[in-house]
């Protein structure tokens, strides 16, 4: 890139991490504030929005290093708000009844948490002990395992294609139970 270009979109990541910390920053004040917005369902956008404020702060090696975990994180907590639209929709009655432990937000944040830490924690943590070596420059920003295709095809499998399924599955599901209460 020329320098002008470097400049440009230098300023236009300064912009949107800006941008992406104020939004968080008012969904968080939001939900503290007020009181009507202290429901169930909204646990999970209030877990939204601090990642997405995490990400916006972050410095290169440790963005680089947090972006697996909490972009994992954001796609599996979306698949948990699609799984709770679907229940409340096509299972009204039974979900009132099912007050359990998974109905519990808290719970299934963290199981989400862990579940995504699982994924790529132990591969950003122990990468380079387990090779012996690092195979990032000092000048370099990027996960020790960028190169490697076969841990990234599982990984990005059980990150973005299940998740996908899951989605899939759950809105064409709500789809036909609308569909159905329409005719």
């Amino acid at each position: 890139f020329s320098k002008k270009m470097l400049v440009l979109l230098a300023v236009q990541k300064k912009l949107l991490a800006l941008v992406t910390i104020k939004k968080n920053v008012l969904v968080i004040l939001a939900k503290k504030m007020d009181r009507n917005l202290r429901h169930r369902s909204n646990y999970y956008f209030l877990n939204l929005a601090k990642k997405d404020f995490s990400v916006g702060k972050g410095v290169c090696k440790l963005w680089k290093k947090m972006d697996y975990l909490l972009c994992t994180e954001k796609k599996f907590n979306i698949v948990l708000i699609r799984k709770k639209r679907f229940l409340s929709v096509t299972k009204k009655k039974s979900i009132l009844a099912q007050q359990g432990i998974t109905s519990n937000p808290v719970i299934n944040m963290v199981a989400i948490w862990v579940f995504a830490f699982l994924l790529y924690g132990p591969a950003i943590l122990f990468w380079e002990h387990v090779a012996g070596h690092s195979v990032v420059e000092k000048n370099q920003c990027h996960a020790e395992f960028l190169k490697k295709w076969h841990f990234l095809l599982c990984a990005s499998t059980l990150e973005f294609f299940v998740p996908l399924q899951k989605k899939t599955y759950f809105n064409g599901h709500i789809k036909k139970d609308i569909q159905r209460r329409q005719r």
